[in-house]
């Protein structure tokens, strides 16, 4: 409870202020700079269960909405499950993931930062074979979208 202030320490900073003894907007750049720290991405530090279980939680939340989301856009059953909420470093999920695969970066306004979430192409091939009318069947190739399946993807679902 050190981040209390007292009534008489409010009130000296307040006279402090009005007199120009601090600017409060130097006190704001302080502030900014003591929130920029370095981070090292291979001692990266570890969540608490707890962490792990709210994680897990919002991870189950945006699958329920994003099967309804689906649901809507192919109009099929779509059913999406969290199958588990792990930590590991950048380098051994960029290693883990297969050599085919999208990736899509997506902003999530009003929050900061971006998503990122890894679709395997089969998964891909059925959700635009679906757009296009087909029946939703994957195609187990291995070569990269083209640029008309790349376009429904991006314009369909705003995830690219």
């Amino acid at each position: 409870m050190a981040d209390v202030l007292s009534q008489g320490e409010i009130d000296a900073l307040l006279s402090a202020l009005s007199t120009g003894e601090m600017d409060a907007e130097e006190l704001l750049r302080e502030d900014a700079a003591k929130r920029i720290y370095t981070y090292d991405f291979k001692r990266a530090v570890r969540f608490s269960k707890d962490q792990v279980r709210s994680l897990t939680r919002i991870h189950e939340n945006f699958a329920r909405l994003l099967t309804t989301a689906f649901s809507a856009q192919l109009r099929t059953y779509v059913q999406i499950n969290v199958t588990s909420v792990d930590q590991l470093p950048y380098e051994e999920f960029i290693r883990s993931i297969p050599s085919v695969t999208l990736l899509n970066i997506f902003d999530v306004s009003p929050l900061d930062g971006r998503f990122l979430i890894e679709v395997n192409p089969n998964i891909a091939y059925a959700m635009v074979d679906r757009i296009l009318g087909g029946s939703g069947a994957g195609m187990n190739k291995i070569e990269n979208l083209t640029e008309i399946e790349k376009r429904c993807y991006r314009k369909r679902f705003i995830i690219c």
